[in-house]
């Protein structure tokens, strides 16, 4: 039994069905050689797995008595192991529940929601729910990074997102999480387009920047994530994880030279570069629009189709 918990199954158990196994005794051994250790009382879990974020929510809804659900960040990263994992468990329990909780452990009491999903062997509240709680949760300064993070690695829909932030009574910075969300029910399909067009080239230099222009390409329909038209520059805005396989590579390539044959010069920037090197993300494409504005105007094939009221 003690091995099964080393290896995390079961992440963890009650002290009364571990003395069924292996006895007090046993018990008493697996704590004083330094094994087993009990998170919460009568939880135990394997000491080397006792930091590991997912053992600890499931201690957690064992200690409750399955009276809590796990939210906020803890949630997303379960949902998505990529998503950090926080300092603390976040959770939401019943009101009855009136156990005093470590200091590892960020507990609201309320009406639990009905909305619930299940990962790595945990319930959750609902994905949706979830992205909302960790911007409710997170410091002011951290909030956007949430949101654009979990949508980026798609552990949430917007419409989810969007859904459950209309449900809640009370929601911190509700206009400028409505502003982000917004921008998907008008068009945005991508959270890194949107972080782009939002946090990163905003400002009276990049003013001339037009958002999701459908234009013709070598006959077809192509619709960048912005273009600089007198520039001739088309900007995307790559999340990784939808442009890291050899197919999306050679998707991403023919489309790159299809723009080229036309006179058009495609930028890309990936999420991580416009999130984390924001500033460097900026001047590059400030001087790539300069330098095309200042270079000599070269004879093209037919302009393409624009549509700018899209």
């Amino acid at each position: 039994m003690v091995a099964a918990l080393q290896e995390g199954k079961p992440r963890t158990m009650a002290r009364k069905a571990l003395i069924k196994r292996i006895g007090r005794r046993g018990l008493e051994g697996a704590v004083r050689e330094g094994t087993l250790v009990a998170l919460l009382p009568a939880v135990y879990v394997a000491t080397a797995l006792e930091n590991d974020h997912s053992v600890r929510c499931a201690a957690v809804r064992r200690w409750s008595g399955w009276r809590v659900l796990i939210s906020g960040e803890s949630a997303l990263h379960l949902f998505n192991a990529a998503y950090p994992a926080p300092a603390r468990i976040r959770c939401v329990a019943v009101r009855t529940w009136n156990a005093r909780t470590p200091s590892w452990v960020h507990l609201s009491r309320s009406v639990l929601p009905e909305d619930k999903e299940e990962a790595r062997d945990d319930w959750c509240v609902g994905r949706g729910e979830a992205v909302v709680d960790a911007w409710a949760c997170a410091p002011r300064k951290r909030r956007k990074d949430v949101l654009y993070r979990a949508l980026w690695l798609e552990i949430a829909t917007p419409d989810k997102v969007i859904e459950a932030g209309a449900r809640r009574s009370r929601l911190p910075d509700r206009s400028i999480f409505n502003g982000i969300m917004g921008e998907f029910v008008a068009g945005a399909t991508s959270p890194t387009e949107v972080m782009a067009k939002r946090e990163v080239f905003t400002g009276p230099e990049f003013a001339d920047l037009e958002w999701q222009v459908l234009m013709v390409v070598q006959g077809r329909d192509r619709t960048p994530d912005a273009i600089h038209r007198a520039a001739r520059i088309d900007l995307e805005c790559d999340g990784d994880a939808d442009h890291t396989s050899p197919e999306d590579v050679a998707r991403d390539r023919e489309r790159n030279t299809e723009f080229a044959s036309i006179g058009w010069l495609p930028v890309r920037f990936s999420f991580k570069e416009l999130r984390d090197r924001p500033e460097w993300c900026r001047r590059m494409l400030a001087e790539t629009i300069a330098a095309r504005l200042a270079a000599p105007a070269i004879p093209s094939p037919d302009t393409p189709v624009l549509d700018a009221s899209r």
